[in-house]
């Protein structure tokens, strides 16, 4: 079975398009501080975007190091419980008793 090999161009587009647009607000927006807040954002959007390619093709990523004998060595065990409950169930608990009846206080009412 081949194991699916990453999208590199989707890699190369991402960094390119951040690197263009890095270019594009060199050239247009003059220096100051609404330059280098543009140039930050677009920075930080790029790396964002590369991580995400990065997250889509970790498996394929992860499958470059293996030779084609891996999916022979690998061995996978599974191991049942066999237990129908939880371990240590919580014990119930009775309720609290609550009064109905008003509490007097020793402090009087003063009306404004």
């Amino acid at each position: 079975m081949t194991s699916p090999r990453p999208g590199w161009a989707g890699l190369y587009a991402r960094a390119g398009l951040m690197l263009g647009a890095l270019l594009l607000a060199q050239g247009l927006v003059t220096v100051g501080a609404e330059r280098t807040l543009l140039e930050c954002g677009l920075v930080l959007g790029g790396f964002a975007a590369m991580g995400q390619w990065t997250r889509r093709n970790r498996a394929a990523l992860d499958r470059l190091d293996w030779c084609d004998c891996a999916s022979s060595q690998v061995t996978v065990r599974v191991i049942p419980s066999g237990r129908e409950h939880p371990a240590h169930p919580r014990p119930e608990r009775a309720p609290r008793p609550r009064s109905a009846e008003p509490v007097e206080s020793p402090f009087e009412e003063v009306a404004p």
